[in-house]
């Protein structure tokens, strides 16, 4: 049965919702004239680099805007898992994150390309491509899935980490559990390699390794200290698969409902803090190489040569999944 509203009732919404638009109209203007604080999440812990990175863009965004945009760090896991924190990104619930291109696949399927493996042999050849024409237009995919990205920065090289055996060979990971990230390339890899792939939140690593449920990890030195892996963890094969390129993004529409000035503040911004990142990756993984070895674990080299041979087939595996002409690209900027 349909209930009547009288005239009191109607009379006494419409007093309340003309007392509620006024607030909901300051409040769109205050965000519109920049007094605002965005949040920005990242999925390391507070002793990884990224921290100190972001920490520094927010004070880069607050000088230029001349404290008006006030960008809040969130550490690891703070604003939801791994996956979450992207998908927030989207629907406006988180305003800006730094990530890596791992947790990024599922969103935009191109950005696999960056994550076949033992694809970059060196870091200049990597960053090379990355600011040209095609990590720019990698980039350039995002708006239509309701993210900007504003530039690439770096993680640190992939490096694998074992519990009870050394790396040096693809068929040392035969029949190996190790935790991978989600993207499906890393999948592949992993399986070319004999290896059992379980993908797991980086918060759960080092749980799962103590109890056994996993037997290694495939991570930067920079994640094995900050999250104490190098702990429960004693070999480490430097695989070097995957360069592990990151983006510095925003929410669309959060981002758009900024004034023009701070927005071009927070490019301006995101652009500084990228050699900044980049160097400072660098530097903190060789700390990190050498503090996992003081700690006891044994770093191996490895064969790149065997590794990219069997790792051979997940190429064509994604080679139409992600686009032949831009495969072939990267291929060819990769050896040049």
């Amino acid at each position: 049965m349909t209930s009547k509203i009288t005239r009191k009732q109607f009379l006494a919404s419409a007093a309340g919702l003309a007392v509620a638009m006024p607030a909901i109209w300051r409040s769109d203007r205050a965000f519109a004239q920049g007094a605002v604080t965005l949040k920005l999440g990242h999925p390391d812990t507070p002793l990884h680099p990224t921290q100190a990175v972001a920490t520094k863009f927010s004070e880069l965004v607050a000088a230029k805007t001349g404290g008006a945009v006030r960008i809040q760090v969130f550490s690891g896991g703070q604003l939801g898992s791994e996956v979450n924190i992207v998908s927030g990104m989207q629907t406006g619930i988180v305003d800006m994150a730094f990530h890596t291109t791992g947790f990024l696949e599922s969103f935009f399927s191109r950005i696999q390309v960056l994550d076949l493996p033992f694809l970059f042999r060196d870091a200049r050849t990597a960053e090379t491509l990355l600011d040209g024409p095609i990590g720019q237009g990698l980039l350039g995919d995002m708006p239509a899935r309701g993210i900007y990205g504003f530039v690439w920065g770096h993680y640190g090289w992939r490096e694998t980490e074992t519990a009870s055996q050394p790396v040096r060979e693809p068929s040392d990971l035969k029949g190996l559990k190790i935790r991978i990230q989600p993207g499906a390339v890393f999948a592949s890899s992993f399986r070319a390699c004999g290896a059992i792939p379980v993908v797991m939140d980086l918060s759960e690593v080092y749980i799962g390794i103590s109890q056994k449920t996993i037997g290694a990890v495939e991570l930067p030195f920079l994640a094995i200290v900050s999250s104490k892996i190098y702990e429960v963890t004693k070999f480490a094969g430097l695989t070097n698969h995957v360069y592990n390129a990151g983006a510095l993004m925003a929410s669309k529409v959060k981002f758009d409902r900024l004034e023009a000035a701070h927005r071009n503040a927070i490019r301006e911004a995101a652009a500084e803090i990228q050699p900044l990142w980049r160097a400072t990756v660098a530097e903190k993984t060789q700390e990190g190489r050498a503090f996992c070895a003081q700690k006891g674990m044994q770093i191996d080299d490895t064969n790149f040569a065997a590794f990219r041979a069997a790792t051979a087939p997940v190429y064509d595996e994604f080679r139409d999944k992600i686009g032949a002409e831009l495969v072939g690209q990267v291929m060819k900027a990769a050896q040049a």
